[in-house]
């Protein structure tokens, strides 16, 4: 293997296994690179021990890693030694009768032979280096001419499994295999027994040709398709998501809330200086005759951000509160002031809940707690008691739901109150825009109380929601 084919194999490796989710980065791949070009090829266990040193950073991505390895790295188990090995003991072997098969394909291979040496209709096929190929049986140039032609097919763009007829059909037109398929048509009446032969040759050859597609799709294409699958997840509605789905969106969940916090994340940095503070460093100066060699700074001290989220649990949008709080506790690294409060009629604070339990289980318990018929004036009220004092600068309030109140006094008096007391009033309304203001949906009174009003259902949506809100509490 060349170093270009080698660096090429090398990336496509590095994509497999980010579809198993092991994280690489550039910097990953050019060591992987370097440690390619330091080891070679020869040697396939010190190759896999180089590459794990820079790609594996724990023990599970160790065992992911050497899963991944074997199975992209297929070894051949027809190597040349065997072949010959084989042909040798066969030529060896002095028992005419373990021969019958050979001898059998020999004399039929000799009648298609005999015809293509003596019919001038089909001379043309003694030049037909497949038909070559496959008459003499010769396994390593058929290998070869089967990875260029998968390689100038693109079977490493596979994506479904129902693409494997297509991708065949591909790589069998650029081996050839058309002169073939024309042959056995003309051979099909005139010639029966040549036509068998052919016909035998073509289906091994397909047989062959099948399970280079079918390894390519299960090397290249399970990371494509979980990735299909996850960017079909994130735009689907939370509502719609079964609960044989949950564990998929779980990792999603905090797949994105790994990458928010990372994004987000508070760089160490040395403290700005701020104004001179006059009167301190005058006070340092009395001990040096009044030569301030120690000025002294002025510190701001800034109010770290504070979340409360008010979420809506009736039967309508449990599920969309529950994919909320989720994603809210998961991003404790970088919104550590997390309150939480939940109601249908009466509302309570359950940021406890989200300390004793797994996230989850929490939520779950949530629901059941404070489920039942929506009362958003009453929520409003107790929330007010509760923990408006608390409210400040500082504070962005996130409530989650549709509005729909009953036809009951809403308190917008109390909406105001909040959104006068805090930094920023966001309401997530999981409904479609089209039915705000329709039906029993106070939406419309409700946007003039708050900075943001928006459409928030689906996974995508909530992280970008919650991507502006870390981006302006920094």
């Amino acid at each position: 293997m060349n170093a270009s084919a080698g660096s090429e194999q090398l990336l496509e490796f590095v994509k497999f296994l980010r579809g198993r989710d092991i994280s690489i980065s550039p910097a990953d791949t050019l060591d992987a690179v370097h440690v390619m070009s330091l080891l070679g090829y020869e040697d396939r266990e010190q190759l896999k021990t180089g590459l794990g040193a820079v790609l594996a950073k724990s023990a599970h991505e160790d065992r992911v890693y050497s899963e991944a390895f074997e199975a992209f790295f297929v070894v051949d188990p027809q190597t040349p030694e065997t072949e010959s090995g084989d042909v040798t003991a066969s030529a060896q072997d002095p028992n005419p009768a373990e021969n019958t098969a050979s001898d059998s394909d020999s004399t039929e291979q000799c009648a298609l032979e005999q015809l293509i040496a003596n019919d001038p209709e089909f001379s043309a096929l003694a030049d037909d280096p497949l038909l070559s190929m496959l008459l003499a049986e010769d396994t390593s140039a058929l290998q070869l001419s089967i990875e260029t032609a998968a390689r100038e097919s693109g079977v490493d763009q596979i994506k479904l499994f129902t693409q494997r007829g297509q991708y065949t059909r591909k790589i069998l037109d650029a081996m050839g295999e058309q002169s073939l398929r024309e042959a056995a048509i003309a051979l099909e009446q005139e010639q029966p027994s040549a036509f068998e032969e052919i016909q035998r040759l073509r289906e091994q050859l397909r047989g062959q040709v099948r399970d280079r597609v079918e390894r390519g799709y299960m090397v290249h294409a399970e990371g494509a398709t979980e990735e299909l699958l996850d960017n079909a997840l994130v735009e689907v509605k939370l509502s719609n998501i079964s609960p044989y789905q949950m564990a998929r969106m779980r990792k999603l969940l905090d797949r994105m809330a790994r990458k928010l916090s990372a994004r987000h994340r508070r760089r160490p940095r040395k403290t700005r200086r701020g104004q001179l503070n006059v009167p301190a460093t005058l006070r340092r100066a009395a001990a040096t005759d009044g030569i301030p060699f120690e000025p002294r700074w002025r510190r701001v001290e800034r109010r770290k951000p504070q979340i409360m989220a008010i979420c809506d649990v009736s039967g309508s949008v449990a599920t969309y509160a529950k994919f909320l709080l989720m994603f809210l506790y998961a991003l404790q690294e970088v919104l550590p002031r997390t309150r939480s409060f939940a109601f249908s009629s009466q509302l309570g604070e359950v940021s406890e809940w989200f300390d004793e339990f797994p996230v989850e289980d929490a939520v779950n318990r949530v629901n059941q707690r404070y489920g039942g018929a929506t009362d958003y004036g009453q929520a409003f009220s107790d929330f007010h008691e509760l923990a408006i004092n608390d409210v400040n600068s500082a504070t962005t309030v996130i409530i989650l739901g549709d509005a729909r109140n009953n036809d009951a006094d809403l308190r917008l008096d109390l909406l105001a109150e909040i959104k006068a007391r805090c930094k920023r009033l966001i309401w997530l309304n999981p409904e479609s825009r089209y039915a705000w203001g329709t039906g029993d949906s106070e939406m419309l009174p409700v946007i003039r109380h708050c900075h943001l009003a928006t459409e928030c259902n689906n996974l995508k949506q909530l992280q970008r929601i919650v991507d502006n809100l870390l981006s302006e509490s920094r």
